[in-house]
């Protein structure tokens, strides 16, 4: 009967643990809570970290800010410029990816954020200045 109960047991806790296992953590299941849904965001710092910028469409960076109207927090970056000084973006979008472009009215190399990601800037870390949505990424 012992025996029994202590398989029961040890049945019971190897299941738990392979289904906590094959959950996925809370930064793959869906993008940052810092970014609103149906929103698009990039961050000055690497991994969605410091100020962060809310983006709306944008083609060209010089007038905005990690601050004012589209801050949603302080942090590494606060009050710089938004061009040329972002290095990851989250993407709340259900439909569409956005483009992150390195010059001005979408030109040059980009990185692609697709809907429900979020990535560390590659081909535009920090040298971008415009992006813009793009409903199949590429």
């Amino acid at each position: 009967m012992k025996t029994k109960s202590m398989r029961a047991a040890v049945a019971a806790l190897a299941a738990s643990g392979a289904l906590v296992l094959a959950l996925p953590s809370a930064a793959q299941a869906s993008p940052t809570t810092r970014c609103y849904p149906d929103m698009a965001c990039l961050y000055y710092n690497s991994n969605q970290a410091g100020a962060l910028a809310q983006m709306y469409h944008i083609e060209n960076y010089p007038a905005y800010m990690f601050t004012g109207t589209f801050n949603r927090g302080t942090g590494n970056g606060d009050t710089e410029q938004l061009k040329n000084n972002a290095a990851s973006a989250d993407s709340r979008y259900t439909n569409q990816a956005v483009r992150v472009h390195f010059n001005s009215w979408y030109k040059g190399p980009y990185d692609v954020v697709e809907p429900q990601t979020r990535r560390n800037l590659s081909a535009t870390y920090n040298n971008n200045a415009s992006w813009n949505y793009h409903p199949n990424g590429v």
